[in-house]
């Protein structure tokens, strides 16, 4: 990564476009984050299939009109509609079967902070170009979903009290210092049901919360967390972990959740954390940044 995010940073984002209905909410979104950040430049990116690419050449060569002019413009018309702030910009468009190789390789030639990608329906249930970005780039990823809001004065950090979640916290703080919005740490538990038919049920949990809160205030010392972060517990009860964190960020109406790319156990970068994993091929409701 080229730099953490701060607002003293001045960032590259790379925004990944389709021409679908899909890049009018992330220019919009990225419209907004303009505000938010301390944003240098801008690239909007289109990767054109080569077998694509192939198939249309002869119809359109006739006419002196390459693929490339036409996705171009549509790419500039969508742009000039959609994209409101003054952050300068650049629009790179390229020719590759694999979308994820060339688009790690541009994040490395332009030095990008932050890829930012669309949460679509049509994503749900594989997942695989996000599943490879978050692999491949040494870059945070940002995926912004159709109903996202243009907001960031509420944050929700799942930790499983590893250092690689504490450096989530450290981005967490820089997304509200400008809003004065909030923080707040989760930690999903699970008290296994075969032990309730020989343990009194409320004594568990209470022993569970006890153990947590130690937890927290051995977390905050280790890594410097300040002391008005907020930490919420929450037994899944039957549900999986990603399942419980979904429920409570919208149970609390959180702008966006932050997650890191690597598990608790991190033994190499070339695999993302299980529940991150699982995250990033659901289509939630509100943008999902992860942490490289």
């Amino acid at each position: 990564m080229t730099k953490k995010i701060k607002l003293d940073n001045t960032l590259k984002l790379m925004v990944a476009l389709d021409l679908t209905e899909m890049d009018p909410i992330l220019l919009s979104y990225v419209s907004f984050l303009c505000k938010v950040w301390n944003i240098e430049h801008l690239y909007f990116t289109h990767n054109i299939k080569q077998y694509k690419l192939y198939d249309l050449y002869d119809e359109f060569l006739e006419e002196g009109i390459t693929v490339e002019d036409i996705v171009d413009r549509g790419l500039e018309r969508s742009i000039q509609r959609h994209y409101t702030a003054s952050v300068p910009h650049t629009v790179l468009i390229t020719s590759d079967d694999y979308t994820e190789s060339i688009l790690s390789h541009l994040a490395k030639e332009y030095q990008i902070d932050i890829m930012v990608t669309g949460n679509k329906d049509e994503l749900q249930g594989t997942g695989a170009l996000t599943q490879k970005l978050v692999r491949m780039l040494d870059t945070h990823v940002l995926l912004v979903p159709e109903e996202a809001k243009h907001k960031m004065e509420s944050v929700l950090v799942p930790t499983d009290f590893s250092s690689a979640s504490a450096r989530c916290f450290e981005v967490a703080y820089s997304l509200v210092e400008r809003s004065g919005g909030k923080i707040e740490g989760l930690h999903v538990y699970n008290i296994p049901s075969f032990f309730f038919p020989y343990i009194n049920t409320e004594k568990a949990i209470d022993k569970t919360k006890l153990h947590l809160k130690e937890k927290v205030k051995h977390f905050r010392k280790k890594f410097k967390l300040r002391e008005d972060l907020s930490f919420r517990y929450t037994d899944r009860e039957g549900l999986s972990v990603v399942e419980a964190i979904e429920l409570h960020a919208e149970k609390g109406v959180f702008d966006i959740v932050v997650v890191s790319a690597r598990g608790g156990n991190n033994i190499t970068s070339l695999f993302v954390g299980s529940v991150t994993n699982d995250l990033l091929i659901r289509n939630r409701k509100m943008p999902l940044l992860v942490i490289r």
